[in-house]
């Protein structure tokens, strides 16, 4: 229901609106039809789904045959079933009648509502308490609809200060975020005794809810009081570049450091500060590496509080989520002095988590916004209420009234859903791939109005202009972007992506076309979020990534209400319905399945440390995982698992016995079929069977020690596969190194994990290679790529004297060596068919694993003259240059500008 301010009688329908294109049905003929005075449509009140009409014939929405709507302003036509009020809301999204200007609107809007954003953290001593809930779950609107706790709090400590930090924090706050005071939930959770008492403490609310403010006052805290450094882990490179962005002005004032470890940032050990304290603002492979450098040079005192965002992902495959899992299992295994702090919106199995982390819980259900959900099956809307039985409520026909043409190109009315808050709001549009959303922006130049075109049309010259000089333009958004419409997702460069964003933060553009991946990376809320359909590729989304997406919808500061509307099939409604009814899916340990990075590597990287260097230790290290936590749950031990990949990782050379005495009945035997079987062995002790050689790995007493093999795996952050292939290329080269041009380096260089994530094009790949110099042909042929592998290669059969990874990779390394030749990543784009963001990703951890194998080389002595080399080549790969210019690229005043030219 609308506020009784914000009702009408029932003759307000003849509203003020411009002059409409009515298609005249006998004819074909359009005629226009004045209702009301003009008004220009920048400055239109935005509608929602909610406003209803007593008289619906006055409703003219038509769209033209030629797909193009031309009216300046467009309503909605909303029919209700029999059975329900006429006067119902669909929707309440303004909160204000059509009638409300823009400015009433401005003037309307909260004005010191704090933004979810950050700032820092800790009191004094730490003593890890067992796990416990703390009773603050309160039994809001799990819709989160018009939640009560919208009251702020000003409340300080009783010494006067600002939550132990002196006052001139709180007037950053006020200066820099327009943040006057925190919610009352902040003000309670910063109050709670384990934060007095620096326990490890997990705090979950939904999105939007303000829980990174709280992380960055305990870091500020910890900086400014305990004089200690902080560890802040972000899923994302951009999120870390964004939060350094946003913590900047903090920095300067309160005169901390900000260190950024993502991408190709970040050093190990890090620069021993005496004077300043520093905020290490890292990605979740950064932290980890960062963390192992603390430990290895006895610096790891040095750290007070480790905060990490997005706690949940420590359930995430691809590795990600075991690489997480093994920092904080050192960390809890070897150190109780350092805090730590994790926030999620989306853990079902918090218990388990806080058992593992040996953390406090703190829950709540706020959001200060708003948020109404919806889901929408052809023309038929519904709210979800999770309070009632029946969870799809208030039923609304909507009928946007699309020509026979335009229904066809998009029988979703998402021109309408999105023309209900633009230009005045803004709208994301999720969707299932990148390729859909390319379609769905090109969509929105055929179904939104024209008048579009003329909103803010300076700022879209220079949008249009900053985009050409990052490279040339893509055709797409040269068109899209007329129409304040994008597309994001990661087939964009770096640098486009962020000219984008900005221009969305600045009401530039105001629809943006993305993948999911946006959801839970850059912050760019919206007005109205739409769910283009419920599958992310060809998976059906699961209730985690769906709350993250919706939570894009109402941010504090930019209205009173949000909304979402779900689309999907009639043959979908049943999923749909169990998925908002289902519960937030559990975080289930990767330590095991990935092994590479977890296990393997947790093991590898404590002995190399001398965390646990023993097969008793490192059983208990392992047991103290949250796969240990989880053992019994997922039917396995973790004595036999360690006991498993020691002898595996034994089988591989990377690890060894450092004491040779065997103590009678101190032994354990595994056979190697056990090894390679997926299955975990029950009983590792029993005797060799099938006459299989044993692999014997010792207890107790025998001391363990890296190879020097497994040593430089480690140092160089490589994964135990991809040293073993770098190894061998290694040897080759020193054979056969070609040095009279920079392809074989470049092949060197290429990482081996991106090697699946791109298919030659067989024509493509003969056409290259049979295009290169003579002195290139030479690399080629060193590979095994010669005249007749590549006629196989063309007609999409590989060659059996040649492993598939290496063609794979050669074909990468042909990416690079164009880009090397100052090819336009566009032009390399359009050649090779691949988008530019991916290019760019390749460049970029080429950049990286050049570190890597100079790091590699360094622990290798017969490797010894390829470490400058490797050396000095990432900083070519950085800026695109040769070695004269390398130096002048270093400078803070030089801007690489596309891959072509460099300004002062």
């Amino acid at each position: 229901m609308m506020n009784t301010s914000n009702e009408r009688s029932s003759n307000e329908h003849l509203i003020n609106l411009p002059s409409l294109t009515k298609l005249n049905d006998a004819d074909g003929t359009f005629t226009n039809a004045t209702v009301g005075s003009q008004k220009n449509d920048a400055h239109l009140e935005t509608p929602s789904l909610d406003y209803t009409l007593k008289n619906h014939d006055t409703m003219l929405c038509d769209m033209q045959e030629d797909i193009q709507w031309n009216e300046q302003t467009w309503l909605p036509e909303l029919s209700t079933n029999t059975n329900l009020l006429s006067n119902t809301s669909i929707s309440n999204l303004s909160n204000y009648s059509f009638n409300t200007s823009l400015k009433e609107l401005q003037q309307s809007s909260p004005k010191n509502t704090p933004l979810e954003t950050a700032i820092c953290d800790v009191d004094n001593q730490i003593s890890v308490s067992q796990s416990k809930f703390l009773s603050f779950w309160h039994s809001d609107d799990l819709n989160c609809q018009k939640n009560d706790e919208t009251t702020i709090t000003d409340e300080r400590k009783d010494d006067g200060t600002f939550y132990g930090l002196p006052n001139k924090v709180k007037m950053l706050l006020h200066k820099v975020r327009n943040i006057t005071s925190l919610y009352d939930w902040q003000d309670e959770c910063l109050k709670l005794e384990s934060v007095a008492n620096r326990q490890n403490l997990i705090y979950t609310l939904p999105t939007s809810g303000g829980k990174t403010l709280v992380s960055e006052i305990l870091m500020l805290k910890e900086i400014l009081c305990n004089k200690k450094n902080v560890i802040f882990v972000l899923p994302y490179v951009a999120i870390v570049q964004e939060k350094i962005q946003a913590m900047a002005p903090f920095a300067l004032e309160l005169e901390f450091l900000l260190e950024e470890y993502a991408g190709n940032k970040g050093r190990y050990p890090p620069v021993k500060r005496h004077r300043k304290n520093s905020i290490f603002i890292c990605t979740i492979e950064k932290a980890a590496n960062l963390m192992n450098s603390l430990v290895e040079y006895d610096r790891l005192h040095e750290i007070g509080l480790l905060v990490i965002d997005e706690l949940h992902l420590i359930g995430e495959g691809g590795g990600r989520g075991a690489t997480l899992e093994r920092l904080l299992t050192e960390l809890i295994y070897t150190n109780d002095s350092i805090q730590i702090v994790g926030m999620s919106a989306t853990i079902g199995n918090l218990n388990e988590i806080a058992t593992f982390l040996k953390a406090d819980v703190y829950m709540k259900n706020f959001r200060p916004i708003q948020l109404k959900e919806y889901v929408k099956c052809e023309n038929r809307i519904w709210l979800v209420d999770l309070h009632e039985k029946e969870i799809f409520t208030d039923e609304k026909k909507i009928n946007y009234r699309y020509s026979e043409t335009a229904s066809k190109l998009d029988p979703d009315k998402i021109g309408g859903l999105v023309m209900d808050v633009v230009p005045n709001d803004s709208c994301l549009i999720f969707c299932s791939s990148r390729k859909n959303c390319e379609n769905v922006a090109m969509l929105m130049t055929r179904v939104l109005f024209r008048s579009l075109t003329e909103y803010k049309v300076q700022e879209k010259d220079k949008l249009l202009n900053d985009l050409r000089a990052e490279d040339n333009l893509c055709p797409i958004l040269s068109k899209t972007i007329k129409y304040g419409v994008a597309y994001h997702h990661s087939g964009l460069t770096t640098e486009e992506r962020r000219i984008l964003e900005d221009a969305y933060r600045d009401g530039t553009i105001c629809v943006i076309c993305c993948t999911t991946t946006l959801a839970a990376g850059v912050n760019l809320p919206a007005r109205r979020v739409i769910i283009r359909s419920p599958y992310v590729g060809r998976e059906f989304i699961n209730l985690s990534r769906y709350k993250q997406m919706i939570g894009r919808a109402g941010r504090a500061g930019m209205g009173e209400i949000g909304e979402s509307i779900l689309i999907c099939k009639s043959s979908e409604m049943p999923k749909i319905q169990t998925l908002l009814t289902s519960k937030m899916e559990n975080c289930i340990s990767n330590l095991n399945t990935d092994k590479d990075r977890g296990i393997n590597n947790l093991i590898m990287s404590s002995v190399m440390l001398s965390l646990a260097s023993t097969r008793e230790k490192l059983r208990q290290l392992v047991s103290k995982s949250l796969l240990g936590i989880q053992s019994s749950r997922l039917g396995i031990k973790t004595s036999d698992i360690t006991d498993l990949a020691i002898a595996e990782l034994i089988k591989e050379k990377m690890l060894k016995v450092k004491t040779k005495p065997i103590v009678p009945g101190d032994t354990a035997v595994v056979i190697q079929s056990q090894i390679i079987n997926t299955e975990i062995p029950k009983d590792l002790s029993t005797n060799v069977q099938n006459n299989e050689r044993p692999i014997i790995t010792r207890k107790k007493k025998n001391i363990f020690e890296l190879s020097h093999l497994g040593k430089a795996a480690m140092k160089g952050c490589i994964d135990l596969q991809s040293a073993c292939n770098l190894y061998d290329d290694l040897k080759t080269a020193q054979n056969h190194l070609v040095l009279i041009n920079d392809l074989h380096i470049l092949y060197l260089v290429t990482p081996y994990d991106l090697t699946n994530q791109f298919k030659p094009i067989g024509s493509v790949y003969y056409d290259v290679v049979t295009n290169l110099s003579s002195s290139a042909m030479v690399v080629a042929r060193v590979l095994g790529i010669n005249e007749v592998a590549l006629t196989k290669l063309r007609d999409g059969v590989m060659p059996k004297n040649i492993e598939s990874r290496v063609a794979n990779r050669f074909y990468l390394t042909l990416i690079l060596y164009d880009l090397w030749q100052r090819e336009s990543l566009l032009t390399v784009s359009s050649k090779y068919q691949i988008n530019r963001g991916a290019i760019q990703n390749l460049l970029t951890s080429a950049g990286s694993f050049a570190i890597s194998i100079a790091k590699f080389c360094q622990e290798l002595p017969e490797f010894w003259a390829f470490t400058d080399l490797f050396t000095q080549f990432n900083n070519k790969l950085n800026h695109y240059c040769s070695a004269e210019l390398t130096v002048l690229m270093e400078l803070p005043a030089v801007k690489v500008v596309g891959t072509s030219e460099t300004t002062v």
